[in-house]
């Protein structure tokens, strides 16, 4: 099963930079467009939602791998039993806000779909394309805030704390 999710991450990840890149290339675009004069319609629109593709879609990788800022000023101070205790209800909370989030914004993308809704610009893009994109980056965190929730009450260390194949752990 974890493999299965870590795969899921990974594909996330390539499809956050995937939009990370098509934002960028749209920005150049628009760029040269405008020095020559002329402008691509709504290219700083579709620049706009890959940017949101983006941080949503790479939210659980960043998770898994150790890559999310961590503010242990509270945690280095108490003693173990207490740090467990807080990182197990860190998680909690974590998963539960995670969850509610991509709960609601899956019901907005539903609705969207539902009542035909599109951004408005020279382009007219269907909002439930873009929600859609959101509401699996939650998902996706969501789950990954339950894998490690379910790792800290195993004993396990979660992945924030486990060395990662992507950064180097060494001085």
């Amino acid at each position: 099963m974890r493999r299965a999710l870590d795969l899921l991450y990974s594909a996330s990840a390539v499809l956050a930079g995937f939009f990370l890149v098509l934002m960028s290339a749209l920005v150049a675009v628009q760029i040269f467009a405008r020095l020559a004069g002329t402008q691509v319609p709504s290219a700083d629109d579709f620049a706009r939602l890959a940017m949101a593709a983006s941080a949503f879609l790479g939210l659980a990788f960043a998770l898994r791998t150790g890559a999310h800022i961590r503010v242990t000023l509270v945690l280095e101070r108490v003693p173990p039993g207490a740090r467990r205790f807080l990182d197990i209800l860190c998680l909690v909370l974590a998963t539960g806000v995670s969850a509610w989030f991509a709960w609601s914004t899956g019901d907005t993308t539903i609705d969207s779909w539902r009542f035909n809704e599109t951004t408005i610009g020279q382009v007219p893009i269907p909002k439930w394309i873009p929600l859609a994109g959101m509401t699996l980056g939650l998902a996706l965190v969501a789950v990954a805030f339950l894998e490690d929730l379910v790792d800290e009450i195993a004993g396990r260390p979660p992945s924030y704390l486990r060395p990662s194949e992507f950064h180097n752990t060494e001085g």
